[in-house]
């Protein structure tokens, strides 16, 4: 049995991960929400994809979870296919129909500042999380490997969120600069 500073790091971090895991079975309840509730179909794709992120996401935490608690080291590999699917996931939000109601995407557009708000959490946690992890390699790597996850989904949010904000300021006629 573990005794003395790893073991206070190893509570540490657990209770870390018990509050990323919460934080995940929000940010997926919010993406499924968000879905449900969207006027149109490309929006809810969107929603559902980081739907399903965020439960991917609750998975490998659950996962080392686990492998903490059996007193394994944690390990995290993001799959080369989790990347791939982030870097060729193109804006469905964009369609002839989204344009001619620019002016009726508020609802979109508040659901987009929501998320990119989860998503600045969850990055500001797994910061946290890797700065009380230090001197464990691979506990760093973990959350060094959970904040980039994070922040592709925040790259994500916020291009649509950029591009429904100019496109509502197109057709209202609005520049503030």
């Amino acid at each position: 049995m573990k005794k003395g500073p790893s073991r206070a790091k190893d509570s540490v971090v657990m209770k870390g991960l018990k509050q990323a895991l919460r934080n995940e079975i929000d940010g997926a309840e919010f993406y499924r929400m968000a879905a449900g509730s969207a006027r149109r179909d490309a929006v809810r794709q969107m929603f559902r994809f980081l739907m399903e992120e965020e439960e991917r996401h609750r998975e490998a935490i659950v996962n080392q979870m686990q492998r903490l608690a059996e007193g394994k080291a944690m390990k995290f590999e993001r799959g080369a296919s989790a990347k791939k699917a982030l870097a060729k996931f193109k804006s469905p939000l964009f369609t002839d129909d989204l344009v001619k109601e620019g002016r009726q995407v508020e609802g979109e557009v508040a659901a987009l500042s929501i998320g990119m708000t989860l998503e600045k959490r969850a990055i500001a946690q797994f910061t946290a999380l890797r700065k009380t992890a230090a001197g464990d390699d691979r506990a760093e790597k973990v959350f060094s490997d959970l904040v980039a996850w994070e922040q592709d989904h925040l790259d994500v949010l916020t291009r649509q969120y950029d591009q429904m904000r100019e496109m509502y300021w197109e057709e209202a006629r609005f520049w503030p600069f």
